[in-house]
């Protein structure tokens, strides 16, 4: 089958659609209504603040204390900044330009993460680690080409001694208010790099690091996963210099691959304990309740959604999670496809040209065609949908 190009990639448009659709139909519970005076009065965080400034030099052996400030790449977005965008920084601080503020988070005394500026702060340490030359400055031409240590002794001197300010909110700021309120989620959501917030799944990323987040960043790159997805497959030492490949795919550089992984995880656990509530609050209480997960545990879920998308793409093979009539990849029918397959027996299946065939003959105005390929992710929609899969599938 030849399709166009657009056709076989998920784009920034849709993947932005993927995450806004999430919560359209919440039926999480709605407040009670109170007056404005009242919310207002109990509606300010309890956020514990103070600031400092760290010279470059400093902060450069700061970072490499990873036990003083913690600048892990799993943690990252996975927005890179170009060597034009990194060079400009390092000209600002050359011309004494003031930088903006970054946002530091002090998990226990004394110890920090990053929550805002990992960028400015990685390209700094970048730099004075002599990792890359700079390119396409305004002011200081002569520099161009150069990196950190091919600088002037008096400029390398005077580099280290220029500050960032750096606004820190203290563990004294409680995670969970009287309210109820996760002032850390709401940190991390609000705060953000260029004006861009988190979208849900790096919000999911930045708040439940652990065996599970590790595992979603690791099958999100199986390679049965990223060829059916179209996107670039993993090459050896990606981690520290991805591709500019893999940083333009729509997917990879959003997440969005790593919530495709969750939501497989998701659905199942909505299934199989009747969970509620939009499917971006079932995606959040997964991440949540899988955050420490076992070595065992992991593996047995690694295992099983490896075996599910290497077993359908057995059947379907390059059609797989395609809408038959138009070819183009359906985040409905992944979800529903991968779920009942890890549910079945697989003794049971249909022959693969069978289940093909059925496939093929629904028709695009029909109500199966609606619960397989609509956009409902109530609840009750998707476990119709895994339903509907499992009758594809299963032998009668």
């Amino acid at each position: 089958m030849t399709q166009d190009k657009d056709l076989f990639e998920i784009d920034d448009d849709e993947v932005t659609e993927w995450f806004d659709s999430e919560d359209e139909t919440s039926t999480d519970p709605i407040p009670e209504e109170v007056s404005l005076e009242t919310k207002y009065s109990e509606s300010q965080l309890r956020v514990v603040r103070t600031s400092m400034d760290f010279t470059l030099y400093h902060l450069k052996q700061s970072l490499e204390d990873r036990e003083y400030i913690n600048a892990s790449p799993k943690y990252q977005r996975r927005h890179r900044w170009d060597i034009k965008k990194r060079s400009q920084l390092i000209e600002s601080f050359l011309m004494n330009i003031p930088v903006p503020s970054v946002f530091l988070f002090e998990n226990d005394y004394n110890q920090y993460e990053i929550m805002d500026g990992r960028q400015r702060i990685d390209t700094l340490r970048s730099f004075m680690n002599n990792e890359f030359p700079l390119k396409n400055l305004e002011f200081w031409k002569e520099l161009e080409g150069l990196r950190f240590y091919d600088l002037p002794t008096v400029i390398q001197r005077g580099l280290s001694r220029r500050t960032i300010n750096a606004i820190v909110l203290l563990a004294e700021t409680t995670k969970e208010d009287s309210t109820g309120v996760d002032i850390r989620k709401i940190l991390f959501k609000r705060l953000n790099t260029g004006g861009v917030q988190l979208n849900p799944q790096e919000l999911r990323n930045a708040l439940y690091p652990g065996e599970f987040n590790d595992l979603i960043g690791e099958l999100s790159r199986y390679d049965t996963f990223t060829k059916i997805w179209k996107i670039p497959p993993y090459t050896e030492g990606e981690e520290a210099e991805p591709s500019d490949e893999l940083l333009k795919n729509s997917l990879y550089k959003s997440m969005a691959d790593c919530e495709l992984v969750l939501r497989f995880f998701g659905i199942q656990r909505l299934i199989a304990t009747n969970l509620g509530g939009s499917l971006r609050s079932i995606l959040d209480k997964t991440s949540k309740a899988f955050q420490f997960i076992k070595e065992e545990e992991k593996e047995n879920l690694a295992k099983e959604f490896k075996s599910s998308i290497d077993g359908l793409y057995e059947i379907f093979g390059e059609l797989t999670f395609r809408i038959p009539s138009t070819g183009k990849l359906s985040r409905p029918m992944y979800d529903a496809f991968m779920v009942a397959y890890s549910l079945i027996d697989t003794n049971m299946l249909k022959n693969r040209q069978d289940i093909n065939s059925i496939l093929a003959d629904i028709d695009a105005h029909s109500k199966e065609y609606e619960i397989l390929i609509g956009k409902g992710n109530t609840a009750d929609s998707i476990r119709d949908r895994v339903n509907f899969a499992q009758e594809i599938l299963i032998a009668e």
